[in-house]
């Protein structure tokens, strides 16, 4: 009697991607053999199931629903400089029993190792070649640098306002974390920096690296990016392995463009469970949508013995009004692969939110498809993104 597990997911794995088990018993050929399946998550008992063989004496089975609806992904507003973002991620491990007999009874069982889910919806050709070894940021991880969960492309300049919001996010399996900032001048001299202290463990943690931020939470002033044409944001895990254990060194550049027009910037939810940023700032269109509530009265009242048909009484008449708001954002110029980066994230995530004066409002953005678009083909490129805001008016009934 032996239960054996033949694959599992990774360490890290995305929560909305299949979060698979595969494994087999000597003892298929039983009487009313199936597998029971308990699901634990962060130790305790979520769930148990009943599987059975699939193909011989193999059997599979996927958290991937069960994970899916546990994790998520808080935008983060208050200003806090480094956030362990516990919502976005769970233990889990599985453990495997044989069962059988007329009288079903339980026999032998395995044990999965536990690994990380995080709340992560990768498309299907970037989850095959998922491996989160290209972004753990760990001194026990060999690559030199390590990217930020983002696909913003890097070859492109990394725009944000002194007053608006941007968000960098990590994996990690070390003992902590630290944060380095530096503040650059239009010489590409440095100003000043600011190294973080060792931040606890947290498998996914999110860095408002946003200028107010910054300067809320460290040494650096606001005098100090008076100056600052751009600034970098590393970090880096502080345990003991023989790897730097290093991200790559992302660059801010400080937005100080002539505005003709008031900007819009948008935060959401992007692939790895953490959140993406751009700013609209050509001409937006507010708009709005107005519906009545109507009902049709007899033409005419009385007047003592008299039928009369006074103008003013009306036949046609509006009891209530309701009103939605939309808004379209214009980008300016970009590059095809801010276009393309841009359209695959923004379109296809489910939380978006507009800032605005430093409040940020739920958006839902109703493009219904979307074109990557290619220079040689389309020439100078924009993007129009149409948003629905979320807040309608009601008028009044009397």
């Amino acid at each position: 009697m032996a239960v054996t597990i033949h694959t599992q997911p990774q360490l890290f794995t995305p929560g909305s991607n299949p979060v698979v088990w595969t494994f087999s018993s000597n003892q298929t050929f039983q009487t009313n053999f199936s597998y029971i399946v308990e699901v634990y998550i962060n130790g305790i008992l979520h769930s148990t199931h009943q599987v059975f063989q699939q193909s011989g004496i193999y059997a599979k089975f996927n958290a991937s629903e069960i994970m899916r609806g546990l994790l998520s992904s808080p935008l983060i507003t208050d200003g806090t400089f480094v956030t362990l973002y516990s919502s976005a991620f769970d233990f889990i491990n599985i453990k495997i029993y044989e069962q059988y007999g007329v009288t079903p009874a339980i026999f032998a069982n395995a044990t999965s190792s536990t690994l990380y889910v995080f709340n992560a919806a990768l498309r299907h050709q970037d989850f095959v070649n998922w491996d989160y070894l290209d972004y753990n940021v760990a001194t026990t991880n060999p690559l030199t640098t390590i990217p930020y969960l983002t696909s913003w492309p890097r070859s492109r300049k990394y725009l944000c306002g002194l007053d608006e919001k941007i968000f960098l996010g990590v994996i990690s399996t070390d003992l902590g974390l630290k944060i380095d900032v530096r503040l650059y001048n239009a010489a590409g001299t440095q100003i000043v920096s600011s190294l973080n202290n060792t931040i606890t463990l947290s498998a996914v943690t999110v860095i408002d690296a946003s200028p107010q931020t910054i300067i809320d939470n460290t040494a650096i002033t606001s005098g100090n990016f008076s100056t600052c044409v751009y600034y970098t944001v590393r970090t880096k895990a502080s345990g003991i392995g023989a790897f730097p254990g290093i991200t790559e060194l992302f660059e801010i550049y400080i937005d100080t463009e002539c505005q003709r027009y008031p900007s819009r910037r948008l935060h959401w939810l992007n692939k790895f469970g953490v959140w993406d940023s751009f700013t609209f700032d050509l001409v937006s269109t507010d708009s709005t949508k107005v519906e009545s509530n109507q009902y049709e009265k007899e033409k005419g009242i009385w007047s003592d013995e008299n039928y009369i048909y006074p103008l003013y009484q009306g036949e046609i008449t509006t009891f209530s009004k309701r009103a939605e708001d939309t808004l379209t954002l214009n980008s300016d110029w970009i590059k095809q692969d801010v276009q393309q980066w841009l359209v695959r994230e923004l379109y296809e995530s489910p939380k978006v939110y507009l800032e605005s004066n430093g409040s940020f409002e739920p958006v839902n953005v109703t493009n219904a498809s979307y074109k990557l678009k290619e220079s040689r083909r389309d020439g100078l490129i924009q993007e129009l993104v149409e948003i629905q805001r979320t807040y309608s008016f009601n008028s009044q009934l009397n």
